[in-house]
């Protein structure tokens, strides 16, 4: 049997054993042990195949800005003739259609398809017999008031009748002359006169037919002079003015000719910033037809003037203007340019570019500024076919 000594004595030695167990083991809880500071796991230390989180390589946030392959165009000056071309119709300088005012039976066609008129020729002619036999009678009771009235007046004179009897009669005579021209101005009606020299198209009528107002007999076109249409930039609006020349170019018949200005649009197209202009062609030969299109140029300014051209899919228009997108260290830039002449193919910008930029021809759609390029061909010339 242990005494109390040997009990205490055993109690110390195992409180000891167990104080240097946990300052070994570095135990949180051990009286006077240091706390190891806390290192975040690198990448080196995560597991192979391990991704890291939001943010870092590979995450969400980690991955870097596309890059667009793009075709790029070089800029250069040139020089040029300052004149612009463009596609014109050409148009009669007058044309009608012409159609019946009256109803009735056609009961006489002058009208032959694609003859030759002059101005008030008989056309056609609706039976207007009703009408004359109306007139007959209106001119009957037209003379029997212009009696009664002479009549009056002579009475008046004499004092055998009051001025109110003279103007009875001077309102029936005015009544029937109002009725005399009202039949001559339906039987005018029956008549189809050209309004001005001309020809005709094809006759659409024959001798016989029902007509009805507004029938359709023949188009008239006045082809001996021609207007040409066509719109001018609005860089260019004012530099024509009433009376200049221009050249026109028929490409399928290799015909040139030269036209007047003939009037100016007074405004603006708000969608196209364009200009319409009127240009009138001698055709007295009948050389142009009608209808068809002609190649326009106009002679702007003498001289030389420098521009840039680059290709016309290269431009987009927003509301402050027109830009490209230009390749500087690796970026596309957002260039605004003024520009000046267009044609299907190319356009001159005259400021904003520098001779040697490299202009983003394609991917233009997802584009955006800052965005990141890589240049996969590059394209020294405008004269090619846009894909």
């Amino acid at each position: 049997m242990k005494t109390i000594k040997e009990k205490r004595f055993l109690s110390l030695l195992v409180a000891v054993a167990v104080s240097v167990a946990m300052v070994a083991c570095g135990g949180d809880d051990a009286p006077g042990a240091k706390v190891p500071a806390f290192k975040a796991p690198s990448s080196k230390d995560a597991p192979k195949g391990a991704s890291a989180g939001k943010g870092g390589p590979g995450g969400p946030s980690g991955r870097g800005n596309k890059t667009y392959a793009v075709e790029g165009y070089i800029a250069k000056i040139h020089e040029a003739n300052q004149s612009f071309q463009t596609m014109a119709t050409l148009d009669a300088m007058n044309s009608v259609e012409l159609t019946a005012a009256a109803s009735g039976r056609l009961v006489k066609l002058f009208a032959k398809d694609g003859a030759n008129v002059q101005k008030g020729a008989l056309l056609a002619k609706i039976d207007d017999s009703e009408l004359r036999a109306q007139l007959k009678q209106a001119e009957s009771s037209q003379q029997l008031a212009k009696q009664k009235m002479e009549r009056t007046q002579g009475l008046v004179e004499k004092n055998a009748a009051t001025q109110t009897d003279l103007e009875a009669a001077d309102a029936n005579l005015k009544s029937a002359d109002a009725s005399v021209e009202l039949i001559k101005a339906q039987i005018a009606k029956t008549e189809v006169r050209a309004p001005f020299s001309g020809k005709l198209g094809f006759v659409n009528v024959s001798v016989g037919a029902w007509m009805t107002t507004g029938t359709s007999i023949a188009t008239l076109s006045e082809v001996k002079k021609l207007k040409a249409k066509f719109a001018l930039p609005q860089r260019y609006a004012s530099n024509l003015k009433i009376g200049d020349m221009i050249d026109l170019r028929d490409e399928e018949r290799g015909i040139n000719k030269a036209g007047k200005v003939k009037a100016l649009d007074a405004t603006m197209s708000e969608s196209s910033r364009t200009r319409q202009i009127m240009v009138e062609v001698d055709n007295s030969k009948g050389e142009l037809i009608a209808g068809s299109y002609a190649k326009v140029s106009v002679n702007l300014s003498t001289g030389l003037t420098q521009a840039i051209p680059v290709p016309a899919e290269a431009l987009t228009l927003d509301k402050d203007g027109a830009f490209v997108y230009v390749v500087r260290d690796g970026k596309a830039v957002q260039t605004y340019v003024q520009t000046g002449l267009r044609t299907p193919i190319a356009v001159d910008v005259h400021s904003g570019l520098t001779e040697g930029d490299t202009v983003v021809t394609s991917g233009l759609i997802s584009m955006r500024n800052g965005a990141g390029v890589r240049i996969k061909e590059i394209r020294n010339n405008t004269d090619y076919e846009i894909e």
